[in-house]
């Protein structure tokens, strides 16, 4: 299966709103909505983020089927914030997020000129913490529900 990441285009929100609106696909992420995430709000949404040039905001594809999104937000400062999630419950458990992570972090360390990437993951999402440890992040510290981890451009 051929992976690829591409920048966010607004027809996008066609499909990433049916993403918002599925808990199990949120459920370990930090965003929780108590509302339902309608059309109009999410290509709001998607506009405002693709003008953001402190963000660098990706759909990945498999296959060419859009089936994610990966992000590298808070661009500044030699370091920027990482960001995933597959929402096609279809590829789950395929390497794509590996496949997608090592794009993404390869573009912020080459491209961006990055000196560090972090990211916060949920304790309880044991399989993202693995993935991320295999990766090359590494924990820095821990509160409540919460693992933080970096990535050093160095330490590649």
């Amino acid at each position: 299966m051929q992976v690829t990441i591409r920048p966010l285009e607004e027809q996008d929100a066609y499909t990433s709103v049916q993403w918002r609106n599925d808990p199990e696909v949120f459920k370990y992420t930090g965003n929780t909505y108590d509302h339902e995430i309608t059309i109009d709000s999410e290509l709001a949404w998607i506009r405002k983020v693709m003008a953001n040039h402190n963000d660098y905001r990706c759909a990945i594809l498999a296959d060419e089927v859009y089936v994610g999104n990966i992000y590298l937000t808070d661009i500044g400062g030699g370091s920027a914030t990482y960001h995933i999630f597959i929402g096609d419950k279809n590829y789950w458990g395929k390497g794509i997020a590996r496949e997608a992570s090592r794009l993404i972090i390869d573009y912020g360390f080459k491209e961006l000129n990055l000196d560090k990437i972090v990211l916060e993951v949920k304790k309880l999402n044991e399989s993202a913490v693995k993935l991320y440890q295999s990766l090359g992040f590494t924990p820095t510290r821990s509160d409540g529900e919460w693992i933080h981890m970096t990535i050093c451009k160095e330490c590649l």
